[in-house]
């Protein structure tokens, strides 16, 4: 599945073996879910954002401070979940995703 207005995601659907201990993690009955997107911004260009901190916030550069996490549910519904960046949940994804 691709997903052209991202700069970098992983898609993980019922077909990954490590669907449904993401399901579990984000607490998702994986029974209902179809695929979760997981935005992935390691390779974000920070740089584009420090003229606007060095304005408004001094020489501390801007950081994204939560990933979304789209679900996409059997019954055509979608959902949001954000999860804060550097977190135990995020670390644990990231991992988890590596291999994907």
């Amino acid at each position: 599945m691709e997903f052209p207005d991202r700069l970098n995601h992983k898609t993980v659907s019922k077909a990954d073996p490590i669907f449904n201990e993401v399901c579990e993690i984000l607490e998702l009955e994986a029974d209902h879910v179809d695929y979760m997107v997981y935005e992935d911004f390691d390779e974000v260009d920070y740089s584009m954002y420090d003229e606007f901190d060095d304005v408004d916030y001094g020489s501390d550069s801007w950081k994204m401070e939560s990933r979304v996490i789209e679900i996409y549910f059997l019954d055509g519904t979608r959902e949001e979940i954000e999860v804060e960046v550097d977190s135990e949940i995020d670390e644990t994804l990231k991992r988890l995703l590596g291999d994907l």
